[in-house]
């Protein structure tokens, strides 16, 4: 709550003539960066199926156009496919595992309700979601 504080106050500029508006904020269950993930994936295959059958077997999609056949050719480039793990490469050549829906929501909750729970910046967050 008081990240979320500090960052509505750094954001905002007001001017001495204006009047102040009361926030509204809403207290959830669960932290609210999890309700922006989807519970369910579309024909229940991973974001990242498409990626994974191109690299497996070198298909494309049903009814693909040549733009997004050409589109998944280029995300391909990036990624490395490790028996069934789908692995994208960043410039620094770090490895990022690739995670579904359900995975993400676990590690996010870990991070931000767990042991690991904390009150850090974005750098840390994110050194911790990628020893995860």
């Amino acid at each position: 709550m008081a990240d979320a504080l500090a960052t509505l106050a750094f954001m905002v500029k007001m001017n001495k003539q204006e009047d102040i508006k009361p926030n509204k904020m809403s207290i959830y269950k669960a932290p609210a960066h999890c309700y922006n993930i989807e519970e369910e994936e579309k024909d229940d295959h991973p974001w990242y199926h498409n990626i994974l059958r191109y690299m497996k077997n070198r298909e494309y999609p049903d009814q693909a156009t040549d733009n997004d056949k050409r589109t998944l050719r280029r995300l391909a480039n990036d990624h490395i496919l490790d028996g069934e793990i789908l692995y994208k490469r960043r410039n620094n050549q770090v490895l990022l595992r690739s995670v579904d829906v359900f995975e993400a929501k676990k590690i996010l909750e870990e991070v931000y309700e767990g042991v690991c729970k904390t009150h850090a910046n974005c750098f840390i967050m994110d050194k911790q979601i990628m020893r995860f």
